[in-house]
Formats: C-alpha cells, structure tokens, sequence
C-alpha cells in the first residue's frame, strides 16, 4: 500500500446530478507506429455523474485496440490534449493527492491510488481483442467543477503496457444537468 502526500483519495459525494462528459478517440494515433496499415483506436469514453452524486459512472467502448503492447492501460491526465494531438503535452496522471506511480495500483485499494489511473482501479485492457467494452462506477472522480478530482478540463491517454503513449481525446461537456444538451 503506497501512502499519498495528501492521505488517501475521498470518496466525491457531491458530483451535479445530470453532468456528463464524453472524450473522443480522434481518426489519427498520436503514436503512429501502433497503427502501421492506418488507423487509430476507435470509440469513447462517457463519463456521467452517479445520480445520487457518489462518484461517477465510466462507460469505455472501444474498437481497433493494437494487436500487440497490452495489456493496454489507460488513464486520466492533468492537461487537455492540445490542437496537434500531442499525447504527451498531457502531463502526469491526476494525481490530486501525491501519490505517484510507484508501487503500482492496488485495485482492492482503490483509495490509495491515483484518482486519474482507470485502468489500475478498474482493470486494464487485454492483449489480443479488437474491442473492449466496461462500465464502471468510480467513487474518486468528480464532474464537480473546483477540486483536484474534477476531469472535464482534462483528457484520457490510452498506453501501451510500456507506458508509450498510443492515443488521446478530451473530455468535452454533453449535458450540464440543466437540461442542456
């Protein structure tokens, strides 16, 4: 168990019912290696604000993974992905408490992680398909504008095993609990 600068990550209880953000993959890969015949991976992730306002529900669909490098990880990044796609322009994982990426996430702990590693609270992708599909409720996130938790102003990185940098989107607002498409 790693313990973070800041203690443990809280649990967000206050997310706006209604809030949803939805990040894109865009048509071409950041690391085009990855994609040797063209491509890049191909889906979203839509992320909803729980409606008791405890976390918030992750939706992954994902289609044309790599066909090697995985297990694949993904995670929420401290900065937005700029205008040329720059993957690594992202920063670091959102890592509100300190915690850093070593030792690794303990998924049965997920407190003790970072908020922004998905992937290590929630598992991450298999080698060897070419679509992925999960839904999950993560207790740390937040679509709660003003704490260190809050994603929408950031983007989520898709990595190989080895950490390299395959992919990219940012997340944009859909709806703003007001009604508002």
């Amino acid at each position: 168990q790693k313990e973070q600068k800041l203690g443990n990550a809280t649990v967000v209880s206050n997310n706006p019912a209604g809030v949803v953000y939805k990040a894109t993959f865009p048509e071409a890969p950041f690391f085009a290696a990855a994609y040797p015949d063209g491509g890049n991976l191909k889906g979203s992730v839509i992320a909803t604000a729980s409606p008791d306002g405890k976390g918030v529900l992750f939706k992954l669909r994902l289609s044309n993974l790599p066909k090697s490098g995985g297990p694949f990880i993904y995670h929420l990044h401290v900065n937005p992905v700029p205008e040329n796609g720059n993957c690594t322009a992202t920063l670091a994982h959102q890592d509100p408490f300190v915690r850093g990426e070593d030792p690794v996430c303990d998924k049965n702990l997920p407190e003790t992680c970072q908020v922004g590693d998905l992937s290590g609270k929630h598992g991450a992708i298999p080698e060897g398909k070419d679509t992925f599909e999960a839904n999950y409720l993560d207790l740390f996130a937040s679509t709660h504008e003003g704490i260190g938790a809050f994603f929408g102003n950031r983007s989520i990185v898709f990595h190989y095993a080895n950490k390299t940098r395959v992919s990219c989107a940012n997340f944009q607002l859909v709806a703003d609990g007001g009604g508002v498409p």
